[in-house]
Parts: structure tokens; C-alpha cells; sequence
């Protein structure tokens, strides 16, 4: 009897001073309508609010939920803490929670409580965000089809305030439920455009608020960190989900292009793609490109159409827009891979000394990429043709360069060793004959040599 007296005292101690607090605030509680119905209801809304409150701030999480779930089915417009709280409440005991089947009810509340927030209190975007990603978190697989649509609807609400980590979800759950045969390629389409346009806005968005000053700068700058993995994110999971066909990509953008013909934004994104996923050998792709040139003439839409012309072996055309793809490029690397691919025009063309000369662009741009030497050593070797050297053992000699530029390839770039040690296992086996070259030229193995021609580069007597 003592110790339910003492809990009786300590309750009527807190609910006076919660009372207190409120009246000091402007209207007491037994006046106050959302409390609820009447001055009965309203004064045990009071009480349970100020029960819950305390156990809640001892994170005695077990003996909250009792007089928290009469708050929350009572005096529901109470305060918005009912469900900030809630959350945390229910989410603890989730996490405690042994029996699967308790464990569950707990699931079902925490999304209940999740729904009443924004019937009472609104902020439905934001909500929905945190609804789906807790679903997501505790329910898993089991739970995809319902997260897609709410984090596709918090998406929608949120528009340029929507954070990244839920754009992830969003995207990793569309492809999950592909590859279990619940939604078509389109539908994975979709949510990827969607999920970059998205992270498109946030960047926008943050990037605005960056501008506004300290206030906004620390916060606004990690979550452009947190955008960024999350555009790596979206497209792996898009890359590898195999939904990104080249024929639901046509079905679905070539009959919208008439009507984005002068649509910038979106005539890069459906190059891009197309681009990505290798199907720039459809006819969308080369409209697309084009068009976008005509729009604006930038390095990628250059780049775009040189490959689109060197696949369709155009090579004058490819040519040409190599050149401005590369004179429009500011990005080292980037400037480096138009270097390259243009050098392998060139080798189709068989216009060996521009190889050389593009491919050492390619290097200078990126010293780490070994392939623009493979490129060199080729050019040298297909040279064997030209008869360099006044001597016919002398023609042999361009596989010494050749094998020179593969063994450079090999130095600085590690992941190319096995191509090039076969090119040089293969070009090797052509070098001049040891006797003809004495008697011809006269000089020895080690001794210095000129390959001569357009090569004009010394090197080492070998056999």
C-alpha cells in the first residue's frame, strides 16, 4: 500500500508542476481544447503527457509506453512531442524486443504513429521520409513494395529538400523489386531518372544555401558530401540492375522526343542513358546527340557524337569532333580519354604519326594510363609496312620501339602487365636476324640504333 501511495504522490507532484509550467505559459490544460473534449479528459490528457514525460526523459522507455499510448489515442492534437517521442519510445522497445511477434505489433505502432503525426500536425514529405526509411530498416525485403511508394511519395513532396540517404533507399528498393520480377525495366527507368533528378535539385538547393551565410554553410556542405555518394550509389545500383536495356530505353524516350527536341536538360539525360548503358549504335542516341550539340556545344556532346561517327565508321566526322571534344574539355582526365580514343581513330586511318602525337596528349594529361603507349607501340609496329631503313633487316627494326612503348605501358600502369607482356612476347619473335643485321648494318647487340622515318627514335640493338 505504501509504495502505490508513493507512486500516487509522485504522479500528483509531477502533474501539478506540469500544470504549473502550462499556466505560466498562457492557457492551463483543463482549458485547453486540444487537450481534449472536456475539463475530465483534458486534466488525464495533463496527467498522462507529464507520466510519460518523465519516464520518457529517464529513458525508462518500458514504463512510458503505457501512459504514452493514452496520449496518443486520447488527446491526439495535443503536442507534436506525442509522436517525436513516440518514435523513440516504440523504436527502443523494437530494438528490445525478443518475441517476433510482439516485435512486429511494435512495427505497426511505430508506423501509426508516423500516419497520426501528419494528419495532426502535417509536414507529410518529411514524415513519409522517415516512415519509409525506419520500414525499410526493420521490415527489410518484406516491406519493398510499400517503402517504394512512400519514399517515392516523400520524394515527390520533398522535391529539392529531400535528403539524400532516402534517394538511395529509394533507388537500391526499385531495383531489388526488379530483380524479384515485382516491377518492369520501365519502372526502374523511371526511378532512376527521378532519383537524379532529385539529387539534381538537393545540389541546387544546398549549394543555395551555402551562399546564405555560416548559419546554413555546415550543415548544407555535408549534406552536398551525402548527395554525392548517393549519385554514385543511384547509378551502380542502376548499372548493374540490368533493367537499363537499350530497348526500354528507346520504347520509352523516343516517343517524347518531338516534344523535348529544344529541351536541353532533358536531351542529356537521355543521351547519358544511352551512353551508359552502350546503345549509342540506336538511332535515338545520334538525334539525341546532335541535338544537343546544335543546343550546346560542350565537350560531352562532342564526345558523344565522335563516338557515334568512329561506330558507324564515319571517320572524317569522328575525326572532327574528337578535335572540338578535346579543345572544349577541361578536366585532365577526361581531356585524356578523348586523347586516347581519338588516337585509336587514327590507328584505324592508318595515320600512325598522328597516333603518336594524340596519344602523347592523352599521356600528358594522365601520366597514370598506360593504354596511350600500347597505342604508340602498335603504330610502331603496324610501321613495319612503310620499309623504314635503307636495309631490309632494317624493317624488322620498329618492333624494338614497339616493344620499348609496350614495356613503358607496362611500368606505369599495373592493371595493363599481362596485355603487354603478351605484345611483347608476340613482337618479339619478329626482331632482325642477329647475322643479316651484323653484316648489313654492322653494329651489335646493346649498341645504340635510330629507327628512322617518322619514327625517328633511338633504341637498343636486340635479337
Amino acid at each position: 500500500m505504501k509504495i502505490k501511495l508513493l507512486k500516487l504522490s509522485l504522479s500528483v507532484a509531477i502533474f501539478l508542476l506540469f500544470v504549473t509550467s502550462v499556466v505560466g505559459q498562457g492557457v492551463p490544460p483543463h482549458q485547453n481544447p486540444k487537450y481534449g473534449a472536456d475539463s475530465a479528459s483534458r486534466i488525464s490528457c495533463a496527467m498522462n503527457i507529464s507520466l510519460y514525460s518523465e519516464f520518457y526523459k529517464q529513458k525508462n522507455y518500458k514504463d512510458a509506453l503505457v501512459p504514452w499510448r493514452k496520449v496518443f489515442k486520447e488527446c491526439p492534437k495535443a503536442t507534436k512531442n506525442i509522436y517525436i517521442q513516440g518514435a523513440t519510445i516504440v523504436s527502443n522497445l523494437i530494438v528490445r524486443e525478443k518475441d517476433k511477434i510482439k516485435k512486429e505489433a511494435y512495427i505497426d505502432t511505430l508506423m501509426m504513429i508516423y500516419d497520426q503525426r501528419i494528419e495532426y500536425f502535417g509536414s507529410k514529405g518529411f514524415v513519409l521520409s522517415f516512415k519509409g526509411v525506419v520500414l525499410n530498416s526493420y521490415r527489410g525485403e518484406a516491406a519493398n513494395k510499400e517503402v517504394f511508394e512512400i519514399l517515392g511519395e516523400a520524394m515527390s513532396l520533398e522535391g529539392d529538400n529531400t535528403k539524400a540517404a532516402v534517394v538511395s533507399i529509394y533507388m537500391q528498393v526499385a531495383v531489388a523489386l526488379y530483380k524479384a520480377e515485382e516491377i518492369d525495366g520501365v519502372k526502374v527507368i523511371e526511378a532512376y531518372t527521378f532519383s537524379m533528378e532529385t539529387l539534381d535539385k538537393s545540389t541546387t538547393y544546398n549549394k543555395m544555401l551555402i551562399e546564405k551565410g555560416p548559419k546554413y554553410e555546415k550543415k548544407a556542405k555535408k549534406e552536398l558530401e551525402n548527395i554525392k555518394t548517393s549519385v554514385d550509389n543511384v547509378e551502380a545500383l542502376f548499372s548493374e540492375s540490368g533493367a537499363a536495356t537499350c530497348e526500354a530505353l528507346v520504347s520509352i524516350f523516343t516517343p517524347k522526343y518531338e516534344e523535348n527536341i529544344k529541351n536541353l536538360d532533358w536531351l542529356k539525360k537521355v543521351n547519358k542513358l544511352l551512353n551508359r548503358a552502350d546503345c549509342t549504335e540506336e538511332e535515338l542516341f545520334a538525334k539525341t546527340a546532335e541535338q544537343q550539340y546544335k543546343l550546346e556545344p560542350s565537350a560531352e556532346a562532342a564526345h558523344n557524337l565522335a563516338r557515334l561517327f568512329l561506330k558507324k565508321e564515319v571517320f572524317e566526322k569522328a575525326d572532327k569532333y574528337y578535335d572540338e571534344a578535346a579543345k572544349l574539355q577541361e578536366v585532365d582526365e577526361k581531356k585524356a580519354l578523348y586523347y586516347y580514343e581519338w588516337s585509336q581513330l587514327a590507328f584505324a586511318m592508318e595515320t600512325y604519326p598522328k597516333v603518336r602525337t594524340l596519344s602523347n596528349k592523352a599521356i600528358e594529361n594522365n601520366p597514370a594510363d598506360g593504354r596511350p603507349y600500347l597505342m604508340i607501340g602498335k603504330a610502331y609496329a603496324a610501321s613495319k609496312k612503310l620499309n623504314i631503313g635503307s636495309e631490309t633487316c632494317e624493317f624488322s627494326a620498329v618492333y624494338w620501339v614497339a616493344v620499348d612503348s609496350f614495356a613503358k605501358a607496362k611500368k606505369v600502369d599495373a592493371s595493363l602487365a599481362e596485355e603487354a607482356s603478351g605484345l611483347i612476347e608476340t613482337y618479339s619473335k619478329y626482331y632482325p636476324k642477329s647475322e643479316e643485321w651484323f653484316m648489313a648494318v654492322g653494329t651489335s647487340e646493346g649498341d645504340p640504333y635510330t629507327v628512322g622515318g617518322w619514327i625517328n627514335v633511338t633504341t637498343k640493338v636486340r635479337f
